[in-house]
């Protein structure tokens, strides 16, 4: 019982107390969603990570309960784009848990912001060049978080072993990049012992071990259920994590077209076409004069005349290598797989431009079409550990820029559809950079209604110049007539250009207009409108020949109504009108703004009341009662059923004219004399369409 008591307590005090952190904490296979955390200690005990969203409520907690040396926990259910605090440690201690143990998961896939990506290659060299550049690149992203960092292989020198990670890649990361910024390798040449064949064969090398991969498309992409290579998305950014030295199935390479990761790559490229930006990265750059020479490097070579001209028919955007110890960027190129001699400018360049888009001449950024895209920059960053010497025809004539002068890293900027890399070098200047731009420069049509607004938004991310005066990416027009705006970058290699054309509602909506005449032949005209809105009035108008008309009146309307509305107008000079003439009525609708449109056209006929001129006809027709009599009793009126509509002229004896009018007569007598009439004779001549009768009349 006493053996079994000390062996417990020694136990617990070795499980408890006695363990030391020596490796991490990293953070790998970052998503939206999870992370996971790795780290080593040189004693076996459990392993606890919690976490939580300040550095006062890391309540979350996760165990594990075996005892390991080699500790890693997956967080799950994390919110996206989101900054967690974490400790590591055991059930007993913690390890570490300060401020600066803080990550950021991926935001949801394919949503953009503004995210920067580091880039190191051949970094695990144990130098000071390593730590300086490491240093540099920190300072230019100041507080700006690192979302991911990538390795592009020879991560650990001479041979990649375990305890060469230790003291040339973990012991310089592990305060600056890996407990904060989720890493995602790929493997060189040194990974695999330093060119061992048979490590190429079984990948039985620390690399493997170390590093924990996406293998089932947790993160994006297919799966590839396999470590050597991978893919994964940030945002609206995808990411191929290749193997250019390894042998997959103990046989084919990356430039094996017909081989396991090609025919992955090929899937994952295929599936992957909405993604905005599509990067890819190894080790074996395809174009290179440096320490290695893509001329007569056996991997190079096959690289290029194999392999990537199925990168570029899917229109991957960027590619990123290391092997050479030195700095070497392209121009936007596409087609071109032989030796360095062979590079013609004019056929291979996708673009004249530097794309380094700093004002100079011939600078402006490389421009993409998502339809096509055509083109990609290539980039050897193998610098981040050591330099190297250069080779026989350096620069290689597909680069635009070289420098082995320096070491250095490189920062992708991704914002939209807005790509930036910039190249950092020991010193802290940035020696070169390029900017890539997708689907810009665009045409675009709107239609708005009159008074109504839109918003116009610039196509490209950068300094605005609308020709508004307006220094806003976007912004909100109301413009009265058909318009053009255009909004171009400073540099003036950008220029957008908006035609907003402008409609006006349509004032009014009738829904009835008829015209109709009594048998007086005074036309009434009626209408009714639906809706009125903005509107002004109506000039009622009249035709003889349904072309040329008159105004013959005016009704007011709106200015605004939803309510049905019911107008009417009478032509009070249609009695006169001759009936031997078809008349057009229409109206003219006019807007508060002047606009004007036209109602429909409605014919009609007046009644031809006489039928014919002869007097006779009309002296049996009009009578005057009584006659003689005075001048208030007498009237006029028609033997039928008959209406006569006449010109009626009241004559004195001595031939003067008292009075003049027009009057319709029927069988119901009428007065038709003036007041006031002296007694005496006097004539009355009525004319009737043509016919003309006298009539004589007594006063007294």
């Amino acid at each position: 019982m006493k053996i079994f008591l000390l062996s417990l307590f020694l136990l617990l005090n070795f499980n408890g107390l006695a363990q030391t952190l020596i490796r991490g904490p990293y953070l790998q296979s970052a998503t939206s969603t999870t992370m996971v955390i790795r780290w080593r200690t040189d004693q076996p005990t459990n392993s606890r990570v919690k976490y939580g969203l300040s550095l006062d409520a890391i309540n979350e907690v996760i165990d594990n309960n075996a005892s390991e040396t080699e500790h890693e926990i997956k967080l799950t259910g994390l919110k996206p784009k989101t900054k967690y605090f974490y400790s590591i440690g055991s059930s007993t201690t913690v390890y570490q848990g300060d401020p600066e143990n803080y990550f950021e998961t991926a935001p949801v896939p394919g949503a953009t912001g503004k995210y920067r990506f580091g880039v190191l290659g051949d970094c695990g060299t144990n130098s000071a060049i390593q730590g300086t550049v490491r240093d540099k690149v920190a300072a230019y992203l100041g507080s700006n978080y690192m979302n991911a960092w990538l390795l592009l292989g020879d991560n650990a020198y001479p041979f990649g072993r375990d305890a060469e990670y230790q003291s040339g890649f973990f012991n310089h990361y592990k305060e600056g990049f890996l407990k904060r910024n989720p890493l995602f390798p790929s493997p060189g040449n040194h990974d695999y012992d330093n060119d061992n064949f048979d490590r190429q064969n079984d990948h039985n090398v620390a690399y493997y071990k170390i590093f924990t991969m996406p293998t089932m498309g947790e993160a994006g992409g297919v799966p590839s259920e396999t470590e050597a290579f991978y893919s994964w998305d940030y945002g609206n950014v995808h990411f191929l994590s290749l193997d250019s030295y390894g042998r997959e199935d103990n046989s084919t390479r990356l430039y094996d077209t017909l081989g396991r990761q090609v025919e992955w790559i090929k899937k994952d490229l295929a599936a992957n076409k909405n993604k905005d930006w599509v990067v890819a990265y190894w080790h074996h750059p395809p174009y290179t004069k440096g320490s290695h020479n893509s001329d007569t490097d056996p991997e190079s070579m096959k690289v290029r005349e194999n392999f990537i001209r199925i990168l570029e028919r899917y229109g991957v955007d960027l590619i990123l290598c290391g092997h050479s110890h030195d700095y070497e960027r392209s121009r936007l190129i596409q087609g071109h797989y032989g030796k360095s001699d062979t590079f013609n400018p004019a056929v291979h360049n996708v673009s004249s431009s530097s794309g380094k888009y700093d004002g100079s001449a011939e600078s402006c950024p490389y421009i993409k079409k998502s339809a096509t895209n055509n083109g990609t920059v290539y980039v050897v960053a193998g610098s981040a550990g050591q330099l190297g010497h250069t080779t026989d025809g350096f620069p290689h004539k597909a680069m635009y820029h070289s420098d082995a002068e320096r070491g250095g890293g490189l920062i992708l900027e991704v914002e939209g559809n807005r790509l930036d890399a910039k190249w950092i070098g020991v010193d802290g200047i940035i020696h070169d950079q390029f900017t890539i731009e997708k689907d810009v420069n665009k045409e675009s049509s709107f239609e708005i209604v009159a008074g109504k607004s839109v918003e116009l938004k610039a196509s490209f991310i950068g300094k605005y110049v609308w020709n508004t005066g307006a220094t806003t990416s976007a912004i909100t027009v109301s413009p009265k007539d058909d318009t053009d705006f255009t909004v171009k970058d400073s540099e003036n290699c950008v220029n957008d250009v908006f035609h907003v054309k402008v409609t006006h509602p349509q004032p009014i909506k009738l829904i009835a207009f008829s015209t109709a005449a009594d048998a007086d032949n005074l036309v009434t005209i009626k209408w009714i409108s639906e809706f009125e809105n903005e509107f002004s009035h109506f000039i009622i108008q009249r035709s003889t020949n349904a072309v040329d008309y008159q105004e013959i009146g005016q009704v007011k309307g709106g200015p605004n109504s939803t309510q049905v509305k019911n107008y009417e107008y009478i032509d009070q000079e249609s009695p006169d009108l001759d009936v031997k003439a078809d008349y057009y009525y229409r109206l003219k609708m006019v807007a508060l703004d002047g606009r004007i449109e036209y109602s429909a056209i409605r014919a009609i006929k007046l009644r031809e009341i006489i039928l014919g001129n002869d007097p006779t006809i009309l002296q049996s027709d009009i009578q005057i009662v009584p006659n003689p009599s005075s001048a208030s009793q007498m009237q006029i009126k028609t033997a039928d059923k008959v209406s006569l509509r006449a010109e009626l002229t009241l004559i004195d004896i001595s031939g003067r004219t008292h009075s003049t009018q027009k009057l319709t007569i029927e069988e119901t007598p009428k007065p038709f004399l003036p007041g006031k009439m002296a007694s005496g004779v006097y004539f009355l001549k009525v004319v009737v369409n043509g016919g003309v009768v006298v009539k004589k009349l007594v006063l007294n």
